[in-house]
């Protein structure tokens, strides 16, 4: 472990060390909250912009390297590669053993160790008419199972509340902008930027974000994946955007690629109807 740097701050420093903190933690707490208690998602979407506006935590940061683009939307296109790559359709019809066991060891642990996802029937008023008529006439059928609930009546029914059907076009790309730009700066600020330095010493602003700390980046890759339910891509996810800071000592590379990899897969959930990883 690299020595902690434990500076003598005057309380000009100490103050703007202060505000530091706050602006890197509050809007992550602001937002988890935001996250547990407001079923609308334009609403939070709204709320993390406000936040950044008001608590602006690029202030401690160099502008972009542009130079570093390349890089970081390769790191994001990998990793959501890693993110869904096990649980495709090609990969449940190849290999249906590994994707079995990927869910039973790496998908929600804590809540549900050694199982896979659950499944969910579908309405019957959802399902094909030769299904329904079967159903109805008494036969045993198989019946369609997603992972992930649906609306269970009514215009919308047999669809996920977030599909843009159900949404309108509007409310969907909003959602968009929350899980691409929102959740990217925020988490970014708080895990790379704040946290991994934080934890090596204060003020952490003034800790060399190019110093490659593995105890550190480890413990900070496991607290984020925690807050994922698909915790063994998320651990890798967190060593990679770790990498990519410390590599380029430049938040917005993260950034960028945290908001690609999130952006790629709103479009996949979107087209193969994937919304358990929305």
């Amino acid at each position: 472990m690299s020595e902690r740097l434990n500076e003598e701050l005057s309380p000009e420093e100490q103050k703007e060390n202060t505000i530091a903190v706050l602006a890197h933690v509050l809007p992550f707490a602001i937002w988890l909250t935001m996250m547990v208690w407001f079923d609308n998602y334009n609403a939070r979407t709204i709320g993390g912009l406000i936040l950044l506006a008001v608590f602006r935590p690029w202030r401690w940061y160099p502008k972009i390297n542009w130079k570093n683009i390349p890089a970081a939307f390769g790191v994001g296109i990998l990793i959501f590669v890693v993110w869904v790559g096990l649980e495709t359709p090609w990969m449940q019809q190849k290999a249906p053993a590994v994707t079995e066991w990927y869910d039973r060891l790496l998908v929600d642990p804590f809540m549900k160790p050694f199982k896979t996802r659950e499944l969910f029937e579908i309405p019957l008023a959802a399902e094909s008419e030769e299904i329904q008529e079967a159903v109805l006439m008494g036969n045993s059928v198989e019946r369609t199972k997603l992972p992930f609930e649906v609306i269970e009546e009514g215009e919308f029914v047999g669809l996920h509340e977030y599909n843009p059907k159900v949404t309108g076009w509007l409310v969907f790309w909003v959602h968009m902008l929350g899980t691409t730009v929102m959740i990217a700066i925020i988490e970014e600020f708080f895990y790379r930027g704040f946290l991994y330095r934080w934890m090596q010493g204060s003020p952490f602003f003034k800790i060399d974000a190019g110093k490659l700390n593995w105890p550190m980046l480890t413990l900070i890759s496991l607290f984020f994946s925690v807050s994922h339910f698909e915790v063994g891509a998320a651990i890798i996810c967190g060593f990679c955007y770790g990498l990519l800071y410390i590599k380029t000592r430049d938040i917005w590379a993260p950034i960028i690629a945290h908001g690609t990899t999130n952006f790629i897969l709103g479009l996949y959930v979107l087209k193969y109807n994937a919304y358990q990883f929305w």
